[in-house]
């Protein structure tokens, strides 16, 4: 019974276990930072793409009207 009970008092984990769990939060936390920076620069190309077709729509329409 005191095995077992030596077991369950020992909550220390070993070396391994502590870089392991490092390790995986330094992954999750580096791939949320590449998410967002990969959201924010697809929302400025469409930005940019979008004031772009907004501008040679307005050309083409200033063009059409001087024949």
């Amino acid at each position: 019974m005191s095995s077992v009970h030596s077991i369950v008092v020992d909550e220390n984990g070993g070396p391994l276990v502590e870089e392991s769990l490092l390790l995986g939060l330094a992954v999750v936390t580096i791939s949320i930072v590449i998410a967002v920076i990969l959201q924010a620069t697809g929302w400025a190309q469409e930005a940019v793409a979008g004031l772009l077709q907004l501008l040679q729509d307005s050309w083409n329409g200033l063009t059409n009207l001087f024949p």
